[in-house]
């Protein structure tokens, strides 16, 4: 589904299946990262990164949270948040295969499914209290979005399908399905021996 296009529905309560079905696919995602001699021993260590961590125990909180238990999901929010520096409130929906690179993050809205954000970024609110779908002021992001390091997404917008963002992106405005969003390139102003230096700035080729 192309969440470019469409307001998504509200999430209705999940089944226990449902949210380990969601677990395993947000686990999945790390598992090429392993290399060829996938051990118990290295799946325990994937297992017990914050970033993955952060993911599972929001899977958790959010089951609670669709169920109506909203008191036990902001506990369990709290305190992943203070353990793993990932903020990912309950009331925030991601679809399965979400993988987190490095810590903190933080992520508010609609997000779909195969998320990537490679970390110190995220999604969340701006000047603009409107609802498209992922909460007032918050974003929808469409499936298989990659996120680059210190990447954001903020306002009531929407990212397509399929979009990548460059390492320090920030965008407030919608994106299509697709679409590359590279950030300027920072520039050599003064050389080491205190001659300014004449490079132009740099754009990219991404």
């Amino acid at each position: 589904m192309d969440h470019s296009t469409a307001t998504p529905p509200k999430d209705a309560p999940m089944r226990w299946a449902e949210t380990r079905a969601c677990i395993r696919q947000d686990f999945a995602r790390f598992v090429p990262l392993m290399g060829d001699n996938v051990t118990l021993p290295r799946k325990v260590f994937w297992f017990l990164l914050p970033s993955f961590q952060g993911v599972f125990l929001y899977r958790l909180y959010r089951h609670a949270y669709l169920r109506g238990w909203r008191t036990l999901a902001n506990l369990m929010y709290l305190f992943n948040h203070y353990v793993t520096r990932v903020d990912i409130p309950p009331a925030t929906s991601i679809g399965p295969g979400c993988m987190i690179g490095h810590c903190p993050v933080v992520l508010c809205g609609c997000i779909g499914s195969n998320f990537t954000l490679m970390g110190d970024g995220g999604t969340g609110g701006g000047f603009d209290s409107q609802d498209i779908g992922g909460g007032p002021g918050l974003p929808v992001v469409g499936d298989n979005v990659v996120m680059a390091i210190k990447s954001i997404v903020l306002g009531p917008i929407r990212v397509g399908d399929g979009a990548r963002l460059g390492p320090g992106a920030a965008v407030m405005r919608d994106i299509p399905a697709g679409a590359v969003v590279a950030a300027p390139l920072s520039r050599i102003t003064r050389t080491t021996d205190g001659d300014v230096a004449h490079a132009p700035s740099g754009g990219s080729d991404q």
